[in-house]
């Protein structure tokens, strides 16, 4: 968030993120029945760090979860103030600076780059660049880029205008021209959510204040075709919510991100390095800008809805985007399961043990029947069925609950209700197992077919899994970060 040195008059003013969920806040920033796995969301910013700062957690959940997050950052942040001294003299005003930012600008993506990368950002592009780029519209700044427009304290501490704003800054720019170019990337993506700032920015930055007035026309832009493609309805449009009211009777969301997004917010923000200082203690959830104000990093984040209907789900109906464009073809069937959602652990646990017990209780009584219709033949039919029921039970159990390691669960339960019937006390009569008899080789052959058939289990749900992930994750661009 780039920044000038406050006023000895301001105090920076902040929200602070998750200070109020809601009990009825929803807990997706997806429609309706849009399984995490393979759903596109992006978002769009004004500068590098505003995306780990304000939304960094559920980046990093969606991103864990299976979701292709992209990030649209509408300028290079050249106008930030840079706190490491050994760097300070790409800070615009400095001495030994004579250029309007751009060298700091070219600095930040390589810390914007990092930073994806620890979030799980699938591709990040600059305002533009392709596919953030209308040519038939182009820049009316005469660059490739828009800059950042910079930014001082008011004496309220809110963020307000600089006093020298660059005729190349994004905030001198018209709204309709930059939205054509960010209407052009969602009609390329066709993200199943758009996230960006309330029309506020969240503490008064002109340039989020833009942004958000450049995201929400450039939705409306993208309904129709033009530059990126075929026209393409944008489900939710999601504001990142500022300091909370009790009169916003808008929808809220709230995304909450475990140790391991939280622990992901935190390195994106270490390689925000001109930007940001955090405490050496990795424990210590505290950063802070250039103006030393002490900030948390949040896990919870909150969103207001915009634009869409969260509790719709999508359909041939719903304009030139209907279902049949969500993407990788992973749109929701009114039952509301994606076709990669995996089930809870929970769930899957006791899918795969219950199957498990059932297949070696029953497996274990009807293994030892043998039929012999006529002398000399011998048909061992009971440990046949036996098997059949381990391995349908096996690859229902990893199929229905979408994981390839709940097929091996069956096998391995079966495996020790036979060992426990078999050895559980020395006169068993379920199990026999010598090889002088046609009884105790069924028996061995239980016993060995077990793994046998979680070996060959796995194997099927493995190669059903990937199949189902080639049919129904979706082609997106090739994975890219901008470049100078």
């Amino acid at each position: 968030m780039p920044e000038l040195s406050p006023s000895a008059d301001a105090t920076p003013s902040y929200p602070q993120q998750g200070t109020a969920v809601l009990p009825h806040a929803r807990r997706s920033l997806l429609p309706e029945g849009q399984g995490i796995h393979g759903a596109r969301v992006l978002y769009v910013h004004a500068h590098p760090d505003d995306e780990t700062v304000v939304t960094g957690a559920s980046i990093a959940q969606l991103a864990r979860g299976g979701a292709e997050v992209h990030l649209l950052t509408m300028t290079r942040g050249e106008r930030g103030e840079v706190i490491p001294e050994l760097l300070r003299h790409l800070e615009v005003g400095q001495p030994a600076n004579n250029d309007d930012g751009t060298a700091l600008g070219e600095y930040r993506i390589h810390e914007l780059a990092a930073a994806c990368a620890a979030l799980g950002v699938r591709n990040q592009v600059f305002a533009g660049r392709a596919p953030a780029i209308d040519p038939s519209v182009g820049l009316s700044n005469g660059r490739d880029r828009y800059l950042d427009s910079g930014m001082s304290w008011g004496p309220d501490g809110r963020a307000r205008a600089a006093a020298d704003v660059s005729s190349a800054a994004l905030t001198a720019v018209p709204v309709e021209e930059a939205a054509a170019h960010v209407a052009a990337a969602i009609r390329s993506l066709r993200p199943a959510a758009v996230v960006t700032y309330d029309d506020d920015g969240g503490y008064g930055h002109l340039d989020h204040i833009r942004t958000a007035q450049v995201t929400l026309r450039a939705v409306e832009l993208a309904r129709t075709a033009g530059a990126g493609g075929d026209g393409w309805n944008v489900p939710l449009t999601w504001a990142i919510e500022g300091e909370f009211s009790s009169e916003d009777n808008r929808v809220q969301a709230v995304v909450e991100a475990g140790p391991a997004g939280l622990a992901a917010k935190r390195a994106a923000l270490e390689a925000h390095e001109t930007q940001v200082t955090l405490p050496a203690d990795p424990a210590d959830l505290t950063f802070r800008f250039s103006n030393g104000v002490p900030q948390k990093i949040s896990g919870v984040e909150t969103f207001r809805l915009l634009r869409g209907d969260p509790d719709v789900v999508p359909s041939s109906s719903d304009g030139a985007a209907g279902s049949a464009g969500l993407p990788g073809s992973a749109r929701a069937s009114r039952a509301g399961r994606h076709p990669l959602e995996q089930a809870s652990l929970p769930v899957t646990l006791t899918v795969a043990v219950v199957g498990g017990l059932l297949a070696g209780i029953l497996g274990t009584g009807v293994h030892g029947n043998i039929w012999r219709p006529v002398q000399g033949l011998t048909i061992p039919w009971g440990v046949v069925l036996a098997l059949a029921l381990l391995t349908s039970m096996s690859v229902w159990a990893g199929t229905t609950t979408r994981r390839i390691w709940a097929a091996a669960v069956p096998g391995m339960v079966a495996y020790v209700v036979a060992f426990v019937l078999a050895f559980g006390r020395s006169d068993s009569p379920l199990i026999v197992m010598t090889t002088d008899s046609a009884v105790g080789l069924v028996g061995w052959a239980w016993f060995v077919g077990i793994l046998l058939s979680t070996f060959v289990s796995v194997l099927v749900v493995g190669r059903w899994w990937r199949r189902r992930r080639r049919e129904h994750v979706p082609a997106a661009p090739k994975p890219q970060f901008d470049r100078p």
